[in-house]
C-alpha cells in the first residue's frame, strides 16, 4: 500500500511503531514507506539535507572511476546515468556520431558555433561491462509508451537507495523541483533552484544547461510547467500521455536548450545533471498526486490499479532490470510499483495542476470545467497542411465532414458529455528547427485574448528512438488535446468562432528569437475541432 500524503503518512508510522513489539522490528521495517521527499525549496533550509545530497552525489561520481567490472562501479553516478540512457555500442544505445549530426543543426540555428562546439566536446562513448547483465539495464528508459511513469518511479527508488547509502544520511530522500516554487514575479519566468546553480552549487553544478540559467540571467516560460492539460483526464492512458509531453518533455528542454543541446535535453545523458533526478521526482509526484485524487480517499495499492488504470495484465507482468545499493542485480515489474515493493512518500500532493497568476504573483488551481460550451454536432478543421516558421499563425477552422463511427476511440477512457477536442494531425518538424512553437485557442470576434493549451516538446525526437512515431525520428504523431476549459475560458460558444493559434518559442522569456532557415519548423498535417462524448482518434 502506498501512504496518500506527508500527514496520514506520519500518523500511519505512529500506529506501526506501536505495534512494534507485538509484531517484530523487521516486519514493521518491511511496512515503512521511504522518508518523505520534499520540494527543493524546503529541502534547501536543512543544511544537513544539503550536505548529505551534495556528499551523495560526490561520492557517486568519485566510484564513475572504479573497474567498470565492479559492484563500486554499479553505484557510480555514471553507471546510473547510463541506466537511462548512454552513447555507444549494445542494444539500447545511441550512435554518437549520427546523433550529433541530427542535433548540430539545429543548435547552430539558436546559437553561435563555439557555444555549440563547447556543450557538444564532452559526449563520448561508453562501453558497456560484460558482466552479464548490465547491457539489461543501460539505456532502458521507458519513453512514448505507457511504461514512462512506472519505469521512472522504479528507477528513482533505486537511485535514491543509491545515494541515501553515499550521503550516510539514513532518512536521505530526494527533493522534488516544484517548478512554480521558483517562479519570478520580475521576470515572469521560472528560474533554476538556486541549489543546482551558482557557486555555492558545489557537485549539484551541471554547467550544460540552456545559456543564463545558471547566471540567473535568462528565465524559462512558465507554460513549460504548466501540468492542467495532463489532470484534465481522469484515464490513465492520455493523462501520462499528456503529463510525458508537459511538463516533463517541455521541463527537459527548457533546461536543456529547446533539446538542441545537452545534458538534460538529450535523452542518453540527461543522467549527468542533478537536476533531472529532481525533475522526475516531480514528475513521479504529479502522478500521485492524481492517483490520490482519483483515489478519493481509497488506498493506491495493485487492486485499486487493476480497477481503475484500465490497463491489462500484461502490463503489471511487464519487468525491468536495475541494480540496488550495494550495486546487485534486481529485477522488479510493474505490479511492485503498487503492491507495496516500491513505496513513495510526498510531503505534498495537493494543488498540484496549479500555475501562477502573474497578475497576483499566486498559484492557482481552476475548477475542472465538466461540459464544453460547444454542442455535440459537425467537426470543424482545415483539410489541409499547416506550416509554421519563424512567425506566429493563426488558423481558422471551418466545418467539414461528420467523422465516422469507427473513429471515435473505443479506449479505456470514460465516456464524457460534451467533451471539446483539438488534434493535430501527423505533426512533423522539417529542416533543423530551433524553435518550438505554443498552441493556443482565441476566438475569431476576440483575436487579441486566448487561452494556452500545450507546447510542442522535441524531447527524445532523433536517432535515440524513444519517442518515434511511425518509424520516423522527425514525427510527433497526432497529438490530442482536450479543450473545454480553453473554450470556457474564452466565453466561445459556437464551433464557428475557434481560432487555433501557433507562436513560435525558444522556451525562455524577455529574449529575442532568431530566425531559423527557410523551409524550417514544423508541418501539422491537419487540424480538427471535435465535440463529442467519446475521445476521437
Amino acid at each position: 500500500m502506498q501512504w496518500l500524503d506527508g500527514k496520514k503518512a506520519a500518523k500511519r508510522l505512529a500506529l506501526l511503531a506501536s505495534t512494534l513489539a507485538i509484531v517484530g522490528a523487521s516486519a514493521v521495517t518491511a511496512a515503512l514507506a521511504d522518508p518523505a521527499r520534499i520540494s527543493v525549496e524546503q529541502f534547501s533550509k536543512d543544511p544537513k539535507k544539503v550536505e548529505a545530497l551534495r556528499k551523495g552525489i560526490a561520492n557517486m561520481r568519485s566510484e564513475s572511476k572504479a573497474d567498470p567490472m565492479s559492484a563500486k562501479y554499479r553505484t557510480s553516478f555514471a553507471y546510473w546515468a547510463n541506466t537511462h540512457g548512454y552513447f555507444g555500442t549494445g542494444a539500447n544505445a545511441t550512435n554518437l556520431p549520427q546523433y550529433i549530426a541530427y542535433r548540430m543543426p539545429q543548435c547552430l540555428s539558436e546559437y553561435d558555433k563555439a557555444t555549440c562546439d563547447a556543450y557538444f566536446a564532452h559526449m563520448s562513448n561508453t562501453n558497456v561491462p560484460n558482466d552479464g547483465f548490465t547491457n539489461q539495464i543501460w539505456g532502458t528508459c521507458q519513453h512514448g509508451n505507457l511504461f514512462f511513469l512506472p519505469w521512472h518511479r522504479i528507477y528513482l527508488h533505486f537511485f535514491e537507495r543509491t545515494l541515501r547509502k553515499q550521503s550516510g544520511y539514513p532518512d536521505f530522500a530526494l527533493p522534488y523541483w516544484n517548478y512554480y516554487d521558483n517562479y519570478v514575479a520580475a521576470s515572469k519566468g521560472i528560474c533554476l533552484p538556486s541549489l543546482v546553480r551558482g557557486k555555492t552549487a558545489g557537485t549539484l553544478f551541471n554547467e550544460y544547461r540552456t545559456p543564463g540559467l545558471n547566471e540567473y540571467s535568462t528565465f524559462m516560460d512558465p507554460s513549460s510547467a504548466d501540468a492542467s492539460k495532463a489532470f484534465d483526464y481522469p484515464d490513465f492512458t492520455n493523462f501520462s500521455n499528456q503529463l510525458q509531453n508537459q511538463p516533463h518533455g517541455a521541463m527537459h528542454c527548457a533546461t536543456g536548450s529547446d533539446c538542441t543541446m545537452p545534458d538534460i535535453g538529450f535523452v542518453p545523458i540527461a543522467g549527468l545533471d542533478p537536476i533531472f533526478y529532481m525533475h522526475h521526482a516531480n514528475i513521479d509526484r504529479l502522478w500521485q498526486c492524481w492517483m490520490v485524487r482519483k483515489a478519493n480517499g481509497h488506498p493506491i495499492d495493485l487492486a485499486w490499479a487493476k480497477a481503475n488504470l484500465g490497463m491489462p495484465d500484461s502490463w503489471y507482468e511487464k519487468s525491468y532490470a536495475f541494480v540496488d545499493e550495494n550495486g546487485n542485480k534486481v529485477t522488479r515489474t510493474v505490479a511492485d510499483v503498487f503492491n507495496g515493493t516500491i513505496t513513495v512518500n510526498y510531503d505534498n500532493l495537493r494543488n498540484c495542476d496549479a500555475k501562477p497568476v502573474v497578475s497576483a504573483q499566486a498559484l492557482v488551481s481552476q475548477p475542472r470545467v465538466l461540459t464544453s460550451p460547444l454542442k455535440i454536432g459537425t467537426p470543424m478543421g482545415t483539410q489541409k497542411a499547416v506550416t509554421l516558421g519563424n512567425s506566429s499563425v493563426d488558423v481558422p477552422l471551418q466545418a467539414v465532414s461528420a467523422p465516422k463511427a469507427e473513429n471515435l476511440e473505443a479506449s479505456q477512457a470514460p465516456r464524457e458529455a460534451g467533451q471539446s477536442y483539438l488534434i493535430l494531425e501527423n505533426v512533423a518538424l522539417t529542416g533543423s528547427p530551433a524553435l518550438t512553437y505554443k498552441i493556443l485557442l482565441s476566438s475569431k470576434a476576440a483575436p487579441k485574448k486566448s487561452s494556452y493549451i500545450s507546447t510542442f516538446s522535441y524531447f527524445g525526437l532523433g536517432p535515440v528512438g524513444h519517442h518515434e512515431h511511425d518509424g520516423s525520428p522527425d514525427s510527433l504523431g497526432t497529438l490530442t488535446y482536450k479543450v473545454t476549459s480553453n473554450l470556457a475560458e474564452l466565453g466561445i460558444t459556437s464551433a464557428d468562432d475557434v481560432l487555433v493559434r501557433f507562436v513560435p518559442t525558444n522556451l525562455m522569456v524577455g529574449t529575442k528569437l532568431k530566425a531559423q532557415k527557410a523551409g524550417t519548423g514544423v508541418v501539422v498535417s491537419n487540424i480538427r475541432l471535435e465535440t463529442t462524448p467519446a475521445q476521437p482518434q
